[in-house]
């Protein structure tokens, strides 16, 4: 055994887990990034506008989440058509997947004034509900955006040429952090347009990768030898195969956003200063958990390639080479948050004589939940590893049914409970959300060493030559 990661080049070890997650980590790091700058530059702008970020943003993506879950479950079709070397269906997946997400933007588009109203019985300030809904409606109408992009993706990204997907993103993203600058506080002739700047820079960057990915996967050598074009129509019978595998992981990723959603509600009601404070700290959690996110992609690719080749065992070892390499990256950023709270949080922190009991308020509160937030890293990376592996596999029903239950019957319960039963305040509340994800990382964790992922047949067979000719 090679004492050298880097030096593993077998199957399913450490360099090929490497070369194919890193671009996604980059990437999906260039994304956090983005937020972290968007929201960076609304806490200059004053603690209100941070304070409304999360919630708008939050409550858009909830209902965003079940439609990207679906499209998004189109790199593990592709990624298993990939592996047993049907590319012409890989492409047709994609492209199920894109039309899911426009059918999806229609419905988001027609329930925007139900949306609204859950921001209007928030039971924040007013000032912070007025600036909530303004964010929301800018970003709603772009929302589809996301879901298209998630299905457009997976072109590449479910067979392994995750680079081009790394520079999608970086391109995007520069433009999202420039226009962020320019269209919050009006610099270099923009207009000065606040917290809605924030919104219509993220979706102009959207825009953007969804138009970049159009032009790259209609290229020549797409045409001809992955038949992108040919590809370009409906299939009934691999739409159902996306909607009947992707809607649970698309539901538990609406449960896990939800629940989330109802957290970040129930602390406004603490106050505005709570609320920014976990507003800054989520913030600063992007930078850990959202490159690993690329890093879950990356294991679910590797799973459902293996299994289209029909080598089960190297996807069992590509999951646990992940879990090794996930694990140490958020070790790493849990000793960061350990050993410099003060130093993270007072970067959102801009004091001036008229605010600066609000800001004290907000250092105090933000560099206690940090420490929180530092433990429950370990059990994070256990959930972004198998749940990836798990739906790379097609195990998504285990994942939408544990999310219903863990969510709504645990989580969600008591925080209401320490909060509006006990007053117990942001620590407890935030200690409960740790005690939550240890649970749902060792679940994840159980069910994957179970191996009941190892029995599904996720892509039907592909025909034979004598049936084909007779059809």
């Amino acid at each position: 055994m090679t004492l050298n990661p880097f030096q593993d080049r077998s199957p399913g070890g450490f360099r090929e887990f490497f070369a194919l997650a890193y671009p996604l980590v980059i990437s999906h790091l260039s994304m956090a990034l983005m937020h972290f700058v968007d929201r960076l530059f609304l806490s200059w702008s004053g603690a209100e506008e941070i304070a409304a970020a999360l919630p708008a943003g939050i409550l858009a993506f909830t209902l965003l989440a079940f439609f990207i879950g679906v499209s998004e479950f189109a790199n593990s079709l592709v990624a298993q058509y990939h592996g047993a070397n049907r590319e012409e269906e890989a492409s047709r997946a994609v492209w199920q997947g894109a039309i899911f997400a426009l059918a999806a933007g229609v419905l988001c588009n027609a329930v925007t004034p139900w949306m609204l109203a859950i921001l209007n019985h928030s039971g924040h300030s007013p000032r912070v509900i007025e600036l909530e809904k303004l964010y929301f409606v800018w970003f709603w109408r772009g929302g589809f955006l996301l879901i298209l992009n998630g299905a457009l993706s997976s072109f590449y990204s479910g067979r392994g040429e995750t680079r081009i997907v790394m520079y999608v993103n970086l391109a995007a993203n520069c433009c999202n952090a420039f226009l962020d600058y320019a269209l919050i506080f009006g610099a270099w002739g923009f207009p000065q347009w606040g917290i809605a700047g924030a919104a219509i820079a993220t979706i102009t960057a959207s825009a953007m990768i969804s138009l970049i990915y159009i032009v790259l996967i209609f290229s020549p050598a797409n045409r001809r030898i992955r038949r992108s074009w040919i590809a370009l129509r409906f299939d009934g019978a691999m739409m159902t195969r996306l909607i009947r595998f992707g809607a649970p992981s698309g539901f538990q990723m609406m449960m896990d956003v939800g629940a989330f959603t109802v957290f970040v509600f129930m602390l406004g009601r603490l106050g505005d200063l709570e609320l920014a404070a976990s507003n800054i700290v989520v913030t600063l959690n992007m930078l850990a958990f959202f490159p690993m996110l690329g890093a879950g992609i990356a294991t679910g690719s590797l799973v459902g390639r293996y299994i289209g080749r029909n080598r089960r065992d190297i996807a069992e070892k590509s999951a646990y080479t992940a879990l090794m390499t996930v694990e140490t990256y958020m070790i790493v950023c849990a000793l960061v948050y350990f050993l410099f709270p003060g130093v993270l949080i007072r970067l959102f922190l801009m004091e001036t004589p008229a605010d600066g009991a609000a800001y004290a308020a907000i250092y105090q509160y933000g560099t206690k939940i940090l420490m929180f937030v530092a433990i429950y890293q370990v059990f994070d990376a256990m959930i972004i590893t198998f749940s990836g592996a798990l739906r790379g596999a097609g195990d998504t029903f285990f994942s939408m049914w544990i999310s219903v239950f863990c969510v709504w019957l645990i989580f969600v319960p008591g925080e209401y409970f320490i909060l509006v039963w006990l007053e117990r305040g942001v620590m407890t509340a935030w200690g409960w959300a740790t005690v939550y994800i240890a649970l749902i990382g060792v679940i994840f964790m159980l069910r994957f060493r179970h191996g009941y992922w190892k029995t599904i047949e996720l892509i039907q067979p592909e025909a034979q030559p004598e049936a084909a000719a007779a059809k």
